[in-house]
């Protein structure tokens, strides 16, 4: 799996080209069919490819770090016509801060210990559409460097490269709150206006507890498609 990932991170397999198949894969990597099935249906399992029995497998849009839902214009008139819009992210920092007492609840450490902080700004075309705030506890991390974060550009990816950690959403929670200076600043909202805010807990397959992660969305005249078919990657 790690050396598909590979492969779309540094562009060799993009949205919508289909990959080869399993046999070609595992003679050219030598390795078994039964090692290539398990590690594209992880990857399909998580979005990152699509599998059609009997056509192939095929690179979807969707980003690793953003999630299973795209956007799409409102109103829904003619679900069957709307565009599905993939947000892509920017790494705007990182940087080593203070567990808060949430983000230290959620990670499983002490309150105040070291945490590297990475903000993502997210966009649709030149609209923007959210705000990642990361947090992932330094002590698992301590190399962890900005220039490796914006190589890799999904942070998941970069974690199963780097590291050969495996992460999966553990949890999420969804609630209204207000917006931060510096957080309204890069949505270009109005500090007075409410926003969504979505909380994702990623832990490793063991357990383990590497990422608490804040969103802020500013949908604006779009909307969240909460529901998928095949189809829509």
């Amino acid at each position: 799996m790690k050396r598909v990932v590979h492969l779309l991170v540094d562009g060799d397999f993009k949205p919508g080209q289909p990959l080869p198949s399993e046999w070609n894969l595992a003679e050219q990597w030598k390795v078994s069919q039964g090692t290539i099935r398990k590690g594209l249906s992880e990857l399909a399992a998580r979005g990152i490819l699509q599998r059609q029995q009997g056509v192939g497998t095929f690179v979807t849009k969707q980003n690793w770090d953003w999630g299973c839902f795209p956007f799409t214009e409102i109103p829904a008139l003619h679900k069957d016509r709307l565009e599905k819009i993939w947000p892509v992210a920017e790494v705007l920092s990182l940087a080593v801060a203070a567990a808060d007492e949430e983000t230290a609840e959620q990670l499983g450490i002490k309150v105040a210990e070291s945490v590297w902080k990475i903000m993502l700004l997210w966009r649709t075309g030149y609209t923007e559409v959210a705000v990642d705030e990361m947090y992932l506890p330094v002590a698992l991390l301590p190399d962890l460097n900005v220039r490796f974060v914006r190589r890799r550009g999904s942070f998941y990816a970069f974690l199963l490269i780097e590291y050969d950690v495996l992460v999966d959403t553990a949890q999420q929670w969804l609630w209204q709150t207000s917006l931060r200076a510096e957080t309204a600043k890069l949505l270009k909202a109005d500090m007075v206006t409410s926003a969504l805010c979505l909380g994702r807990l990623s832990q490793s397959v063991d357990g383990v507890a590497y990422e608490w992660r804040r969103r802020y969305l500013q949908f604006g005249s779009q909307a969240l498609q909460l529901s998928l078919s095949s189809a829509d990657f």
